[in-house]
């Protein structure tokens, strides 16, 4: 029952990542990869200075970027697609793309504690490779919740959403580096952390097909006016 438990406990932390993520990108050569399926592919990467494994993903969804980005930006319905969350907040905004986060995971058994983390999200844009990139990462706040659960450290995670087909179409890029912290042992932390990159596309998937998930109206002006730089002039002879 013991042992279970920590099994359960070490899948807590995949819960939280709904927003989003890391600084530079990590070539992909560098990674190992995992499994290749359903147009999904993942990956793995040892980290020097620690024995939790950071974990990647990649795939392409058929949504406008600016409602894929909406997905991650709108927290209240972060309920119907991340794993196992029982709370999510904005504690504060900064801006409109970014904000302090609150997330509460449920165990889902008695014994077991749930887990809480208290987040930094920020998005930015990349216009040269029509990217929106999400950046995550463990803060402290004073407007945060005391702790309940035991706090998990999200050491860094990121989406870079790409648009393709002039915008009807995102190949999206997840990754994450965390600690549910507690006494579960490493090795079952990341036993459990490499499902999260394909559930979390998965997910996401589902999500995006919705009729009322919308486009995020900032977002998508963004994209339609790169879109329409790019669209080379045309003129008319005199």
């Amino acid at each position: 029952m013991r042992s279970c438990s920590r099994l359960i406990a070490s899948a807590l932390v995949v819960s939280v990542l709904g927003t989003v993520a890391v600084a530079a990108p990590i070539p992909v050569a560098n990674w190992e990869e995992l499994s290749k399926d359903d147009g999904i592919v993942t990956y793995s990467r040892e980290i020097p200075g620690t024995d939790v494994v950071a974990f990647r993903g990649e795939g392409l969804i058929k949504a406008p970027i600016a409602k894929v980005a909406n997905i991650l930006i709108d927290t209240p319905r972060k309920l119907e697609w991340v794993a196992k969350i029982e709370k999510a907040k904005d504690i504060r905004s900064i801006g409109p793309y970014e904000r302090i986060e609150y997330n509460h995971t449920r165990s889902g058994v008695f014994i077991v504690r749930d887990r809480d983390f208290v987040f930094h999200a920020k998005g930015e844009f990349n216009d040269a490779q029509k990217q929106m990139i999400f950046r995550l990462k463990s803060v402290k706040d004073e407007r945060a919740p005391e702790a309940g659960p035991v706090r998990g450290e999200l050491q860094e995670s990121k989406y870079v959403l790409t648009s393709r087909k002039g915008g009807k179409e995102t190949y999206v890029e997840v990754e994450i580096l965390a600690d549910p912290k507690g006494s579960i042992p490493k090795w079952l932390v990341n036993l459990f952390q490499k499902s999260w990159p394909r559930k979390t596309l998965e997910n996401m998937r589902k999500q995006a097909k919705k009729k009322d998930v919308i486009e995020h109206p900032l977002v998508k002006a963004h994209f339609e006016s790169l879109e329409a730089a790019a669209v080379p002039a045309t003129t008319s002879d005199s």
